[in-house]
């Protein structure tokens, strides 16, 4: 398929427009290039920030900026753009496209940042011929989001927000076209996400503390190896956040209180005391 018989047809579904600045003699192959940061296509005039696919064949790319207009992040109007590469390669438009995730499968997803102040964005996924598979309008910042290695699953999570949205960790199914949960993300804002493709389980990476799993339908799976991880941090706040909502389980033993006791002592020794509320914090403890 080439560029321009993808770009006409995709669906009404997704806020774009073709740009009128690729005219039909522009049909020739597409020359792309990449260095560690940004990719490049010569017979576009793009050049943005990418992704690649864990095969390293596809690559999404995009630019949160209207060039023409010369406007770049936050603003009230400006479409930026996006491109799929696969040595040939499509491009449509979007209001503030970031944040990009191509699967092996060429399924791609893609953040809208939206214009305006607005706690707001939109999280859509599409397939490699640019078809809309998932569109999920957000009343709160899209924090991250990402796609399963085979695309069979995407996740999009929020930041604070006083919407339905704040704070919230989404899965969808992309074979079905559903969102399978909306649920508050009780392990905390990771560094990472990732999905195993098999369980349907969605796993939140913490640097140095460690993995945790959320399952098909939202519930948290790890609660007391979270609580184990935090305890044992060399990250004082962890252990202190952690130790207090420990003492509030009920059936606390004594050998689990002075686990407790223990990793506060610690989170002292780490430097919580130079900080007067987190020294008042683990002297209530």
């Amino acid at each position: 398929m080439s560029i321009f018989s993808w770009l006409f047809k995709r669906p009404k579904a997704v806020s774009a427009e073709a740009d009128p600045g690729f005219p039909e003699r522009r049909r020739s192959t597409l020359q792309v290039s990449r260095d560690k940061h940004f990719l490049t296509v010569e017979s576009l005039d793009f050049y943005g920030l990418y992704q690649l696919s864990k095969s390293k064949q596809w690559a999404i790319a995009w630019r949160d900026s209207d060039p023409a207009a010369g406007r770049g992040g936050h603003r009230e109007s400006g479409l930026g753009a996006y491109v799929l590469a696969d040595l040939s390669s499509g491009t449509v438009n979007m209001a503030r496209p970031n944040n990009g995730h191509v699967s092996d499968s060429g399924v791609f997803c893609l953040e809208d940042w939206h214009f305006g102040s607005s706690l707001s964005g939109t999280f859509s996924v599409f397939d490699s011929a640019g078809t809309v598979i998932i569109t999920k309008e957000l009343t709160a910042n899209i924090f991250t989001s990402g796609i399963s290695r085979n695309g069979k699953y995407a996740f999009c999570a929020t930041a604070n927000s006083p919407s339905a949205h704040g704070n919230k960790v989404f899965l969808f199914d992309l074979l079905k076209r559903v969102e399978l949960y909306c649920v508050t993300p009780e392990a905390g804002w990771p560094e990472s996400y990732e999905v195993d493709e098999k369980t349907g389980e969605l796993i939140a990476h913490f640097k140095e503390v460690g993995s945790f799993r959320y399952d098909i339908d939202g519930q948290f799976l790890d609660d007391d190896q979270l609580e184990d991880a935090n305890l044992t941090s060399s990250r004082f706040e962890r252990i202190l956040l952690s130790a207090e909502k420990v003492l509030g389980e009920v059936d606390l033993t004594d050998e689990r209180v002075v686990e407790v006791l223990d990793a506060v002592q610690r989170a002292r020794s780490l430097g919580a005391d130079q900080y007067p509320a987190w020294r008042a914090t683990a002297l209530k403890v």
